[in-house]
């Protein structure tokens, strides 16, 4: 009897624990603690010590169109705040401000409709990073210039220039000017008037997935833990026979070992010696190539399409080193 009252004790304030736990956290969620901390920044900022007690509140931007709630501002408050430039993240105000985001308002396009994620998470964990549920992981640096061609989709039409998007930009002059062998030479490519056979068609490759890019690539060979598909398509670049080498089989009619599969890709990396900053920028360019059909982009946010300029205007430059690319993956030796 001692025995059961002991067990049916231990077992009592375990309960009592486990419930208190799921109080605390459910009361003190971490983008409360990001509030509270940007209204401590904000009170020394404007030297007003009353708004570091503002009451924090859970908000959300409700986007009709996009039938979406956006709740990123919940930990990125100063997000839309200039004064908060020189904060480190999710304080840090978006660096475009005065840019391309004066056309852009939060409270119209939110945040996911660029930079993908989970828009309704409040927690970092379920939207950061690698997130296995997603079928669009989070977008950052440069990568987030492939969602432009989602409401801009002259983007890859010839003479049409987006300085907005260099990326893109310079994707789109190396591809059909610069490159000793085309892509369309291979590929299909819609947007560009290709239809080639030799490989597999990436007209709208931007728009799978994550699972169904996953199902048809082998990541066997991809060097990062991060088996996403712009770092398969960057590991690509740089070393495609390395990421598709093929497999070995035995042919049935003359007996020889056989190599099949194995990728007819030029290494576009070496033949132009491209920096790391470069192939993402290319990357970026390969996942802008998107199906309206699938994206499905509500007629409020298709925006008048931009007239070619001349073709000898001076070209969109590249961006400044590590201002947009995401850190790269490091090769072994």
């Amino acid at each position: 009897m001692l025995f059961k009252n002991i067990l049916f004790g231990i077992f009592s304030l375990t309960l009592v624990g486990l419930l208190g736990f799921v109080v605390y956290t459910q009361e003190n969620p971490g983008w409360k603690a990001y509030q509270r901390q940007y209204y401590r920044i904000l009170a020394e900022k404007m030297n007003d010590p009353k708004l570091a007690s503002t009451p924090v509140k859970l908000v959300q931007t409700w986007l009709p169109d996009l039938s979406r709630i956006d709740r990123c501002v919940n930990c990125h408050k100063g997000i839309a705040n200039p004064a908060f430039a020189d904060q480190p993240q999710p304080f840090k105000s978006h660096p475009f401000l005065d840019g391309y985001m004066k056309k852009h308002p939060f409270e119209k396009f939110g945040c996911t409709v660029c930079h993908d994620g989970d828009g309704q998470s409040t927690v970092v964990e379920k939207t950061h990073g690698i997130v296995h549920h997603l079928d669009r992981q989070l977008a950052t640096g440069v990568m987030v210039q492939s969602a432009c061609t989602r409401c801009h989709t002259d983007m890859h039409e010839p003479g049409v220039e987006y300085p907005e998007a260099p990326a893109i930009m310079w994707g789109k002059k190396f591809t059909t000017e610069v490159a000793l062998i085309r892509c369309g030479t291979c590929h299909a490519i819609r947007q560009y008037g290709t239809t080639a056979v030799l490989a597999p068609e990436l007209s709208g490759i931007g728009s799978r997935t994550e699972l169904s890019f996953y199902l048809v690539h082998d990541f066997q060979h991809v060097e990062s833990p991060k088996h996403l598909k712009s770092q398969w398509e960057f590991e690509h670049f740089l070393d495609p026979q390395k990421i598709t080498p093929g497999k070995k089989q035995i042919n049935k009619e003359t007996g020889q070992e056989e190599t099949v599969g194995r990728t007819i890709m030029p290494n576009f990396v070496k033949m132009h010696q491209l920096t790391e900053e470069q192939t993402w920028m290319l990357t970026a360019w390969v996942m802008s190539l998107r199906d309206p059909k699938i994206e499905k982009t509500p007629m409020a946010y298709m925006p008048p399409r931009r007239a070619p300029v001349l073709a000898q205007s001076e070209p969109v430059k590249p961006v400044p080193t590590g201002k947009v690319a995401p850190v790269p993956a490091k090769r072994k030796s």
